[in-house]
């Protein structure tokens, strides 16, 4: 039988975006967010933005490391996405509290071409591995790039988003993808509920 007790809004904002300060579901809840995030900002700066930017876009690896400042428009608090791999390219949005917060990173550091620089330009694959295991530590649990895209696949599906909307947000290919990543993380006697994808429909703005 489909979940009923969700709280799901009336009416959705229209821009969408992923806050920190709200995830809370069965893979991640918030203390989890709150306690990472805090003894990463004590520890290391850097690590902090890019972590909590992973936590609130869901980027693939490749995306990450090749994300450049050019592809930031400060005015709408967008990025535009274009190195994902097998992911689509996309425009994706940051709340603007988390916006703000890489602004003044990036007019502190001055980091010339990507956003996340490495030593010779491009921040290694190896680096971010380092960066997520060292955050794993820290609360006791493993956190990785495809975890924390399933977090988001439901926070935002529990929120009430339409599939085609966290589809274009995590930049699947299709919406099978986005279906079969949230249906991981639900109980099993919904999935064969034919609301399960439905009932969200008349409420994105």
């Amino acid at each position: 039988m489909l979940n009923t007790n969700l709280k799901l809004p009336t009416l959705l904002p229209h821009i969408l975006t992923v806050d920190v300060c709200t995830i809370e579901n069965s893979l991640l809840d918030q203390t989890e967010v709150r306690n990472l995030l805090h003894k990463l900002r004590c520890r290391n700066h850097l690590h902090y933005l890019i972590i909590k930017f992973l936590v609130c876009t869901g980027l693939s690896l490749p995306e990450l490391i090749h994300l450049k400042i050019a592809d930031f428009n400060s005015e709408m608090n967008r990025f535009h996405l274009k190195n994902g791999g097998r992911l689509r390219r996309r425009n994706i949005f940051l709340e603007p509290n988390f916006a703000i917060e890489l602004y003044r990173y990036a007019c502190e550091f001055l980091p010339n071409d990507y956003l996340f620089p490495g030593r010779d330009g491009v921040l290694r694959t190896r680096t971010i591995q380092k960066i997520l295991k060292n955050a794993s530590r820290l609360i006791s649990r493993e956190i990785h790039i495809p975890f924390l895209r399933d977090v988001i696949a439901l926070d935002l599906y529990q929120k009430g988003f339409p599939v085609w909307e966290i589809q274009e947000f995590l930049g699947h290919r299709t919406s099978r993808s986005t279906r079969q990543r949230i249906m991981l993380h639900i109980p099993e006697a919904e999935h064969n509920d034919p609301r399960l994808f439905t009932r969200n429909r008349n409420q994105a703005a």
